[in-house]
C-alpha cells in the first residue's frame, strides 16, 4: 500500500511539470499572445437570458353543431391527426328526425284544414241556404206590411173615438146647464129638490162617459205607440233578412266576414311558418361534425351518450408544428423587452439544435413566480419559433437569449486595455509606428462585458496594449513590453509552482495520514508510534 501511494506522488509530480514545460513552450511560440490587440469594427449586442416552456400557439376548440344532440360515437382519439373533412362525431338524432317528421306531416293537414276553412268564406249560399234566406226577406216584408197596416187602423180609431169623446163633452155641457136651471129655479120655488137631484145624476153620468171616453182615447194612442214599434221592428228585422241575403250572396261584402277572412289568412301564415321552421329543422339537422381544421387531436372532451348543444366543446385540435415558448421575465430586465426583438433558444436534450425566434407578446401586467429562491415579480412573454422542425415537443425546456440591443460596425476594444489618468479620463497604449507605447487619451460609448466602443482617439486597425498591468509605461518599445511581460509571466507560473508543491506537499501528507495507521513507523514518543491498540 505505501509503495502504491509513493508511485502516484511522483506520477502526479511528471504531469505537472509536463504542463508547465508546455506552457512555456507556447509562451516562446508567440510572445505577444495575448499583449496586443488590433482596434477594430465590430458589433456590440446586449442580451437577457431566460428559461422558457414550449408551448402549442393555438388550441382550436371544435364545438358540437345542432342545438341538442346526443354524441353516438366518437370517430377520433387523443393524438390522432385530422385532415380538414375528416368525421370527427356522429350524432344520434333518431327521435329528433322522426319528431320533426311528424310536426311537418300534422302541420301541412293544419294547413289544408285552414284553406278549405278560408275558401269557405268565399263561397256564396246556394240551394237550401239560399232559399232560407229568401224566406227570411219575404216574412219580414209581410211582417212590415202588417205592422204598418195595423199602425194605419190607429188613426181612424183615434178619430172615432175623439167624436165620442166630443159628444160626451156635450152632454156633459147639457146637463150641467139643465141642473144650473133647475138649481136656480129650485131657489124661487120653480122646481123641487127631487128634480134638481134628477139633473145632478145626469150630470154626474155625463161625466163619467167623458173621463171614460177621455181614457179609452190614452188607451188608443199607448196602442197606436205599440204598433209604431213594432213597425220599426219589423223594418229592423227586414233590412236584417236583407242584409243577410245579401251577405249570402256576397260572403266579403261586409266588415265582420272580412275580419273573420283576414284572421283565418293570419292563421294560414302562421302555420306555414311553423313548417317552414321544421322544415328548416330537418334540413340542418346534424349527422355528424366535421375537422374543419388540421392538426392533432389534443384532448376529447365528451363521452358516447353525452348530450351536446351549440356551445358545447367536443375536442381540441392543435398543429404541433405551430409552436411558441412561454417565459416568465424578471422585472428588472422587463423595461429592456420590446416586441419584435430576437430570441435564439437551445436546449441540453437536443445538442447543436439552436432555434430562432421573435418576441411576440408581453404581459401589461407583472406576476409573482415561485422560484427555488423564493418568490419573483415576473414579467410573461410570448416569443415565436421561426422553424420547430418536428424535433420540439410541447414542454419542452429551452434557454433563451434574447436580444435586447444590437449596434453595427463600432469600433471596439477590450475593457482591460483601458485606464483613467487622475482626472478620470479615459486612455490606452498605442502601438506607434516606431513599436513605442504611446499613451492616447480616448472618449467612450457604449459597452458589454467584455468589450467598449470608442467614440474618438483611435482608428480602425491601430494595435492597443490588451490590458494595462504595473510596469506598462508611456515610451516602452514593444520589445520592453515583451520582455517585462515574459518577467511577469515567469513571476506568476513560479508562484504558482510554489502554490503547486505546497498543495502537493499537503495532498501527500493528508494521504499518508489517511492511509497509514495511527502511530506512523517509529517507536514510542512525539515522533513515534506507540500501541496500534488494546
Amino acid at each position: 500500500m505505501i509503495i502504491l501511494v509513493i508511485i502516484l506522488i511522483i506520477a502526479a509530480v511528471i504531469i505537472l511539470r509536463l504542463r508547465k514545460s508546455s506552457a512555456n513552450s507556447r509562451m516562446r511560440m508567440d510572445p505577444t499572445m495575448g499583449l496586443i490587440e488590433t482596434v477594430s469594427a465590430q458589433d456590440l449586442s446586449e442580451t437577457v437570458s431566460a428559461s422558457g416552456t414550449v408551448l402549442l400557439n393555438d388550441e382550436i376548440e371544435v364545438y358540437a353543431e345542432g342545438d341538442v344532440n346526443i354524441v353516438r360515437s366518437i370517430l377520433v382519439e387523443e393524438g390522432d391527426t385530422v385532415e380538414v373533412g375528416d368525421l370527427l362525431v356522429e350524432y344520434d338524432v333518431d327521435d329528433t328526425k322522426e319528431s320533426l317528421e311528424n310536426s311537418i306531416r300534422d302541420t301541412k293537414r293544419s294547413i289544408e284544414n285552414a284553406q278549405l276553412s278560408l275558401e269557405e268564406l268565399t263561397l256564396p249560399s246556394t240551394g237550401a241556404d239560399l232559399e232560407k234566406l229568401e224566406n227570411a226577406v219575404t216574412s219580414a216584408e209581410i211582417s212590415l206590411q202588417n205592422a204598418n197596416a195595423e199602425y194605419s187602423s190607429y188613426t181612424t180609431k183615434l178619430s172615432q173615438q175623439q167624436t165620442t169623446i166630443n159628444t160626451a163633452q156635450t152632454d156633459v155641457d147639457r146637463a150641467q146647464k139643465n141642473y144650473d136651471d133647475c138649481v136656480a129655479l129650485m131657489a124661487v120655488g120653480g122646481a123641487s129638490q127631487s128634480e134638481a137631484d134628477d139633473y145632478e145624476y145626469a150630470l154626474n153620468t155625463a161625466k163619467g162617459t167623458l173621463t171614460k171616453a177621455q181614457d179609452d182615447y190614452n188607451d188608443i194612442l199607448d196602442e197606436q205607440e205599440t204598433a209604431r214599434l213594432s213597425v220599426l221592428s219589423a223594418e229592423n228585422s227586414l233590412k236584417e233578412a236583407q242584409t243577410a241575403l245579401y251577405e249570402g250572396q256576397n260572403p266579403l261584402s261586409s266588415e265582420s266576414s272580412q275580419i273573420a277572412y283576414k284572421q283565418q289568412q293570419l292563421n294560414i301564415e302562421s302555420l306555414q311558418d311553423s313548417l317552414s321552421d321544421y322544415q328548416k329543422d330537418l334540413d340542418e339537422l346534424v349527422y355528424y361534425t366535421y375537422a374543419d381544421v388540421s392538426g392533432t387531436v389534443t384532448e376529447v372532451c365528451i363521452d358516447e351518450g353525452t348530450y351536446t348543444e351549440e356551445n358545447t366543446i367536443i375536442l381540441y385540435v392543435a398543429d404541433f408544428n405551430d409552436l411558441i415558448v412561454s417565459a416568465d421575465i424578471e422585472e428588472y430586465d422587463a423595461p429592456s423587452l420590446a416586441l419584435g426583438q430576437k430570441v435564439t433558444m437551445t436546449s441540453d436534450g437536443l445538442e447543436d439544435k439552436v432555434y430562432t425566434g421573435t418576441i411576440t407578446k408581453i404581459s401589461p401586467s407583472a406576476d409573482d413566480t415561485t422560484t427555488n429562491m423564493g418568490t419573483e415579480t415576473t414579467v410573461p412573454i410570448e416569443i415565436s419559433i421561426d422553424n420547430p422542425d418536428g424535433i420540439l415537443k410541447p414542454g419542452y425546456s429551452l434557454d433563451l437569449e434574447i436580444t435586447v440591443k444590437e449596434t453595427s460596425d463600432l469600433l471596439m476594444v477590450s475593457t482591460s486595455s483601458i485606464s483613467k489618468d487622475e482626472s478620470g479620463e479615459s486612455y490606452v497604449y498605442k502601438i506607434n509606428n516606431e513599436n513605442k507605447l504611446e499613451k492616447t487619451a480616448i472618449t467612450t460609448g457604449e459597452s458589454s462585458d467584455v468589450y467598449i466602443e470608442v467614440l474618438s482617439g483611435l482608428s480602425e486597425g491601430d494595435r492597443i496594449v490588451s490590458s494595462i498591468f504595473d510596469g506598462v509605461e508611456e515610451g516602452l518599445t514593444l520589445e520592453e513590453l515583451m520582455t517585462l511581460n515574459s518577467a511577469r509571466t515567469e513571476e506568476i507560473n513560479a508562484e504558482s509552482a510554489d502554490n503547486e508543491n505546497g498543495g502537493r506537499e499537503n495532498d501527500r501528507n493528508n494521504q499518508s495520514n489517511q492511509m497509514l495507521p495511527s502511530g506512523g513507523f517509529g517507536g514510542g514518543g512525539p515522533q513515534g508510534g506507540g500501541s496500534m491498540g488494546r
